[in-house]
């Protein structure tokens, strides 16, 4: 799986992203550090500035300080961080020790990792879990090499069921940092919606100007934080008024994508079997 990209404007900019020159000339103001620096030019700092080799700590800060950000957003299901419609395709079927393949052995499990795939005897490192997952939040099945609609999977929450493999994987459980099935007797593709992984930036040739951080309205909420971690590391006594200042900003970031939620018509699901289709996945056994 390629790693995650950035979509910027069709002008080469990141539109609405905040760039890390934004960012850090917010912080460079929070830190009384504006000024001119080695290149003479107002408000590039001498402290926090764009040069690793004078500032080497401004990247390991920027970078904690959007990981901070990613995480309490991904707490409350911001969409930024949530990917669809990324598809495994032939997931082989199950080849036990003792019954081999496509052959049923209530004793085997199956898992997709970031290593490969593991059908019960042998790993398939061509088959992997994409880079940038965290951890799933739907996973969606059909028979490969079909036209037939992705049906959902049911997720385990307390195990996975212990049965005979059926042409259908049907159950998914999140563990060990792996997708983990009972199996199939046909090879299927997998359909996953996850929350994940957004880029960080480390580089001695870093572009602040041209590099965007992929959260929209993000620029304060991080700087705040960044400046958190720099008051900390000199022990400065204004610390507790950026604790609560990052706060603040974070909590109005947070709230936009709460209150958004709000206005949604949430309904309950319907019972019902497992598919609503007779040409994929009509099988359910209820192993659970």
């Amino acid at each position: 799986m390629s790693s995650p990209t950035i979509n910027l404007g069709s002008n080469g900019s990141g539109g609405s992203y905040p760039s890390l020159e934004e960012i850090s000339n917010l912080i460079r103001g929070l830190i009384n550090d504006d000024q001119a620096g080695l290149t003479g030019t107002p408000g590039e700092g001498q402290i926090w500035t764009d040069n690793s080799a004078v500032s080497p700590f401004v990247q390991p800060f920027l970078n904690s300080a959007i990981r901070q950000t990613y995480r309490e957003l991904r707490n409350i299901g911001s969409p930024s961080l949530i990917k669809d419609n990324v598809i495994v395709s032939g997931l082989t079927p199950v080849n036990g020790p003792t019954n081999g393949y496509a052959n049923p052995d209530p004793a085997i499990q199956v898992y997709l990792s970031y290593g490969g795939y593991f059908d019960g005897s042998t790993i398939n490192n061509n088959l992997l879990l994409p880079g940038d997952l965290l951890f799933p939040e739907t996973v969606s099945e059909r028979q490969t090499g079909t036209n037939n609609t992705f049906v959902k999977m049911v997720q385990q929450e307390s195990g996975m069921p212990s049965r005979p493999q059926q042409p259908t994987l049907v159950n998914w459980e999140w563990r060990n940092d792996n997708i983990w099935f009972v199996g199939s007797t046909q090879t299927n593709d997998v359909r996953l919606r996850y929350y994940c992984s957004l880029p960080q930036f480390f580089s001695p040739t870093l572009d602040f100007s041209s590099t965007f951080v992929p959260c929209l309205d993000s620029a304060d909420a991080i700087a705040f934080k960044a400046a958190v971690l720099y008051s900390r590391m000199l022990g400065s006594a204004d610390l507790p008024t950026l604790i609560a200042e990052a706060q603040q900003q974070m909590y109005q970031l947070k709230n936009q994508f709460v209150r958004r939620t709000q206005s949604r018509d949430y309904r309950r699901q319907p019972y019902g079997n497992y598919s609503n289709s007779d040409t994929n996945n009509s099988y359910f056994l209820n192993w659970m």
